[in-house]
């Protein structure tokens, strides 16, 4: 007699506390403040410290690198040492870094403490993205985040030059290092989302190919936005607006992205992630099809707003696939890592076609690359369904 198949089992464990997901995002958007500024800061590195453009550049790049490292040691800290010690351990040596910087102002210097001081944010910054990947609404996690993220920007880009030309450029490290010491606090709290200690097969489940897929589309699709988005200043001038009006599309673009985060947050569940990944491809497109079809300076300030409207909203759904699949909650730490390096290798890969190519080269990549990346996590996202259905024969 054949029996009726029962529901699939849960993909993960149980949801992890609320209050461990919001402290999640707050560290997290704390331990990634400095990026979020990060214009503001060159510019400090480069006129108060008197390192130059390209000085500068190297100093934040430094910054940037160390966060890299820093996400992808997390997974290997967090196997050995509890989530709440290690976020601590981090965030100590964050705040050292900030606080060293103080200190001197030799280039050598400023540049090992920025180096130190981005190896603890990345660390802390892959736990906060494993917690809320384990969190009940994954996708609703990461759009707060973003939406967190760009409120910071936005205020800090507003704030930061004003105070370093007022109260001098170490007020920035030290409000960089106070915002972060709730941390402290905040860490036993997110340890409770820390998972259960893994059984020895862990590493050969079934989900771990797929995890590792999920993260490989999220570094394509981070290397197809990246490619485009820094020169749309540049596009913007190519189309003879002037400075002011490319100025005013790009501050625009900032409440774009900001208002993707949140609508993502509102309509995740009730969308399905196909649904949500093809809408904002969807999006993108007519965006990319502003840029290059469209004259005037309307259509300019509407398409980069749908750009910047595009990016999260679309992540949201790629990041909900990938806390879908990561069932033990650890991989999923690499995330900081995957679009840290989309936005390294991105810019230089657009910046290559547009210098030698034309802007077609560069819309044709994003989009290519962000269509792989959309189809990638469709397919994945199949896949695990596959996995997650058991199979049932005639007679059982």
């Amino acid at each position: 007699m054949t029996t009726a198949p029962s529901s699939a089992p849960s993909s993960r464990p149980a949801a992890t506390p609320r209050a461990s997901t919001w402290a999640a995002i707050y560290l997290g958007v704390a331990a990634a403040t400095l990026p979020a500024v990060l214009p503001v800061m060159v510019g400090v590195f480069a006129d108060r410290f008197g390192y130059g453009v390209a000085g500068a550049g190297t100093v934040a790049a430094l910054n940037m690198a160390g966060i890299l490292v820093g996400s992808l040691l997390c997974p290997l800290i967090t196997a050995r040492f509890g989530w709440a010690a290690v976020v601590r351990a981090s965030l100590a040596v964050m705040i050292a870094g900030n606080l060293l910087t103080m200190l001197d102002d030799h280039y050598g210097y400023v540049a090992a403490t920025r180096l130190l001081s981005g190896l603890g944010e990345g660390v802390v910054g892959g736990i906060c993205y494993a917690a809320m990947g384990r969190s009940a609404r994954p996708e609703r996690s990461i759009s707060i985040y973003f939406a967190g993220q760009s409120v910071v920007g936005m205020i800090g880009m507003g704030s930061f030059g004003w105070i370093a030309a007022s109260l001098g450029w170490p007020w920035l490290f030290l409000i960089l290092s106070a915002i972060a010491v709730p941390g402290f606090w905040l860490a036993a709290v997110i340890g409770r989302a820390q998972p259960a200690a893994a059984g020895p097969r862990a590493a050969r489940s079934p989900g771990n190919p797929l995890v590792i897929g999920a993260l490989g589309c999220i570094l394509l699709y981070f290397i197809g936005m990246a490619s485009l988005w820094p020169f749309l200043e540049r596009i913007g001038v190519g189309k003879g607006l002037s400075p002011g009006t490319v100025a005013f599309a790009l501050s625009a673009s900032a409440f774009g992205g900001l208002a993707g985060s949140l609508v993502a947050g509102v309509v995740a569940d009730r969308l399905a992630r196909t649904t949500g990944l093809l809408s904002g491809l969807g999006l993108l497109a007519a965006a990319v099809g502003g840029l290059l079809f469209l004259p005037g300076t309307a259509a300019f300030v509407l398409s980069v707003s749908l750009f910047a409207f595009a990016w999260p909203f679309q992540y949201a759904f790629q990041f909900g696939l990938l806390a879908s699949v990561d069932r033990d909650g650890r991989l999923i730490a690499l995330t900081p890592a995957m679009t840290g390096g989309g936005l390294a290798v991105g810019p230089a890969i657009g910046g290559l076609l547009l210098e030698n190519l034309s802007l077609g080269a560069v819309t044709a990549f994003c989009l290519l690359c962000v269509v792989a990346a959309v189809s990638g996590t469709i397919r994945l996202r199949a896949s695990h369904f596959d996995i997650l259905t058991p199979k049932y024969s005639a007679g059982e």
